[in-house]
């Protein structure tokens, strides 16, 4: 009975240190991407370079929508006088035009959402590097973005690091 006591309170004196060690070797630190990246005046750059991007397509969406509604208005205007063979090609003129209104919109989705990664994804590269540096220098094992979403709880010893890497990008 002495044996088993002893081995019990051996074993529990050498799982303390193991436990200490580990704990020490693992270092936690958060971020939050997104208030780094409202921080930096290049996302307001490339903001104000999609946003311009985006108007002009806006504006010539509208123009496009006005000519197709006139086209339109003017058909069902004449629609009582027009003979069979106009009213197909005047229907055909329509079609058209829609087919082609549902198309520039489609292709201005797709080139603004490449234009938002092409202007974006350089400034988020650099947060990256930014955090990896402070990462290393200070000796930190993961760093967790709260402001992605996954990160259900952070602890009071989780260290914030967004004036650290605030300053790596902004020396």
């Amino acid at each position: 009975m002495k044996t088993i006591i002893a081995l019990i309170l051996v074993s529990g004196l050498l799982s303390v240190p193991i436990t200490t060690l580990s704990q020490n070797l693992l270092k936690i630190g958060h971020v939050n991407v997104n208030e780094i990246m409202n921080a930096l005046p290049e996302r307001d750059s490339a903001q104000l370079v999609l946003e311009k991007e985006t108007k002009e397509v806006e504006s010539t969406y509208e123009e496009l929508v006005v000519a197709y509604n006139r086209l339109f208005n003017d058909y069902q205007q004449g629609l009582s006088t027009y003979s069979e063979l106009v009213k197909k090609t005047k229907e055909a003129e329509l079609m058209d035009k829609q087919n082609r209104l549902s198309e520039f919109r489609q292709n201005a989705e797709t080139t603004l959402q490449r234009r938002n990664a092409e202007l974006f994804q350089p400034i988020y590269d650099k947060i990256m590097k930014a955090i990896e540096k402070v990462a290393n220098e200070n000796g930190f094992t993961y760093i967790l973005d709260i402001g992605g979403g996954s990160v259900v709880f952070s602890s009071k010893e989780s260290q914030n690091l967004n004036q650290q890497v605030l300053k790596v990008l902004k020396p």
